[in-house]
């Protein structure tokens, strides 16, 4: 499993932190820690359009995007 943590990163850079996570690892689950500050819809977004799955869950005031 990829970690990718984003935590207190404002747009594009987290986004460009998992796309090159999605590029470097295509077959690798990836788990993105995120706060309110990082744009988790685009994440998903670049996942799926990537042909990935990915789900996150909210844990306090962290998200945890997973990318399958």
């Amino acid at each position: 499993m990829i970690e990718v943590d984003t935590k207190g990163l404002s747009c594009p850079e987290p986004v460009l932190m998992v796309q090159d996570a999605l590029k470097d690892h295509p077959k690798d689950t990836i788990r993105v820690e995120s706060d309110r500050a990082t744009p988790r819809d685009n994440i998903i977004k670049l996942a799926e359009r990537s042909g990935r799955k990915a789900s996150y869950v909210e844990q306090g005031d962290i998200f945890v995007i997973t990318i399958e």
